[in-house]
């Protein structure tokens, strides 16, 4: 069961990429912005107010006064600049491109855990070598199969974001519930989103929108925010931490789904440049794993810059 649920937990985020392009045929990105994380919004403060009853209105909605900077700067960073980089950036570049690019997230984690005095294994710096120049070979192809150099920054932009996010986030994740934390830096986050796509949510042709746009939206609002990583989670309290690798398969599934449902096309230099950036971040993982392998079990810390993305 733990690996039917894994790979369901692959195959939905991969999926993201995919329902998200198609999406950009009918929505601008601001008006699809706008709706998906109002929706996202009303169902995560749901979700607290319905656990508070249990666990008390104060634990879970009290928030101290020196963390509000933290929640504001986790939720512009994880939904208000990550989205943006997503969503525009896959509107401007083929699935394959945004799902690869996106998954280079722990090379910027990597980087800022860094410069606030972490050490790393010396195969994490090989590993992140080797991911760099995978990029740097999926940029030279940039205007085949879709893919554009706008759209391809973009979409960097974005894993820069949830990188910063992932490093900024881990004190308030080890202070305060996870449903807190998800809906106030989901408030935080969303709304400059719905300030910069009021204009063209006001001139979305909404009674246009067919039935499988509505189930766009509200698969989007849900499965890949709150079911995945409810999912995600007991995945890794049964197979632990190491379960978190097969994450890396989402660019290949997104890129296999894009083939296949949107026709497009991957460039031979496009899959090469994939196959070495997804080869330096097993090697990043791997060493990483086997560094923190004993202070994870010991301290029963997990760490939560795996690649894992609120998408």
């Amino acid at each position: 069961m733990p690996e039917l649920v894994l790979a369901s937990v692959v195959l939905i985020w991969s999926s993201t990429f995919v329902i998200t392009k198609d999406a950009m045929t009918v929505f601008t990105p601001f008006s699809y912005l706008f709706a998906r994380f109002l929706m996202i919004l009303l169902l995560a403060f749901t979700v607290l107010s319905i656990q508070s009853v249990s666990r008390g209105f104060r634990t879970m909605w009290a928030i101290e006064r020196r963390d509000l900077p933290r929640f504001v700067c986790a939720g512009v960073l994880a939904y208000t600049l990550y989205q943006l980089g997503f969503t525009v950036g896959i509107d401007n570049t083929s699935t394959f491109a945004s799902s690869v690019l996106i998954s280079t997230a722990p090379l910027f984690t990597l980087a800022l855990a860094v410069l606030i005095g972490e050490r790393h294994p010396k195969g994490a710096w090989i590993g992140m070598s080797i991911a760099l120049a995978g990029v740097v070979i999926f940029l030279f192809d940039s205007g085949a199969g879709g893919s554009t150099l706008y759209g391809n920054l973009l979409s960097i932009g974005a894993a820069m974001a949830m990188a910063t996010f992932w490093i900024v986030s881990r004190p308030l994740v080890a202070r305060y519930p996870a449903t807190t934390v998800s809906a106030f830096t989901t408030l935080f986050g969303t709304i400059p989103l719905l300030i910069l796509g009021w204009s063209d949510a006001a001139t979305q042709d909404w009674g246009a929108l067919e039935t499988r746009h509505w189930l766009m939206l509200a698969y989007m609002a849900i499965f890949p925010i709150y079911l995945v990583y409810i999912a995600n989670n007991w995945v890794i309290a049964k197979l632990g931490v190491t379960a978190t690798g097969a994450n890396l398969s989402v660019p290949v599934v997104s890129g296999i789904l894009a083939v296949v449902i949107l026709d497009e096309s991957l460039s031979p230099l496009k899959i090469v440049g994939a196959a070495i950036v997804l080869a330096g971040l097993i090697l990043i993982q791997r060493s990483r794993l086997r560094a923190t392998a004993i202070p994870t079990v010991t301290s029963g810390i997990t760490d939560t810059s795996d690649g894992t993305k609120p998408v």
